[in-house]
């Protein structure tokens, strides 16, 4: 068809979203200029509209990308962990089921400007990044951001926390637009491992690669 009209505006605000052939969008656009006295409001707008929603967008570095998964962006009611032949879906339900989630996207507000990209920092830790960003006038800012739930393997209570991002202090909140089960403990194999012992990791795969190195160093020499 031409044109489909869903009864949802795309983010937790009532409307509705318009579905429009490019061959007749410019007559569609008038006839709802006419008709119902509508105005554009402009990208920019939507945009600001979507990041204080925290509705997730698809693209590099953004909400929706191979690092993350619909779940962690909480797109809970958007998905049927149970039909089947869909890509994903065997790893999508063993996550659901397991409430594997370790990362859920949080909307930042701050006094200052945001970059994309930027690592959240909470107590001197990095705790997740930033993937979309915008201005909410007057200079302040908006931003979309995954935060952990686990910290030294407990739950992480994100709501209200400031955070700084980029050397701008925010404030986390969060989104409307995404949906989560209750927060629960998660079971242990899907917990991530503490920094102290990420960093004891590191520690013995350089050693390991000092050694290594060495080895092929003294193998030369006697050869």
């Amino acid at each position: 068809y031409p044109l489909c009209v869903a009864r949802h505006s795309g983010l937790s605000l009532p409307g509705y979203t318009w579905i429009v052939d490019s061959n007749i969008a410019v007559e569609a656009w008038k006839l709802l200029a006419d008709k119902l006295k509508v105005r554009p409001v402009g990208s920019q707008a939507f945009e600001r509209l979507r990041v204080r929603d925290g509705k997730p967008a698809l693209g590099e570095g953004k909400e929706l990308s191979p690092e993350h998964n619909p779940l962690e962006a909480g797109l809970f009611h958007c998905l049927d962990v149970e039909k089947g032949c869909s890509i994903g879906q065997e790893v999508i339900k063993r996550i659901h089921a397991k409430n594997g989630i370790l990362r859920r996207l949080w909307v930042l507000e701050a006094k200052g400007p945001m970059q994309q990209g930027s690592d959240i920092i909470w107590n001197e830790r990095k705790v997740g990044a930033v993937t979309s960003v915008c201005e909410d006038g007057g200079g302040k800012g908006l931003a979309l951001g995954y935060l952990k739930m686990y910290l030294n393997r407990e739950v992480f209570a994100a709501e209200g926390q400031t955070v700084s991002v980029g050397g701008v202090s925010a404030v986390v909140r969060p989104a409307s637009y995404a949906q989560y089960p209750e927060q629960q403990e998660a079971e242990e194999e899907a917990l991530p491992e503490d920094d102290s012992e990420e960093e004891e990791k590191r520690r013995k795969k350089a050693e390991m690669k000092a050694r290594m190195e060495e080895w092929l160093k003294q193998s030369k020499e006697s050869n």
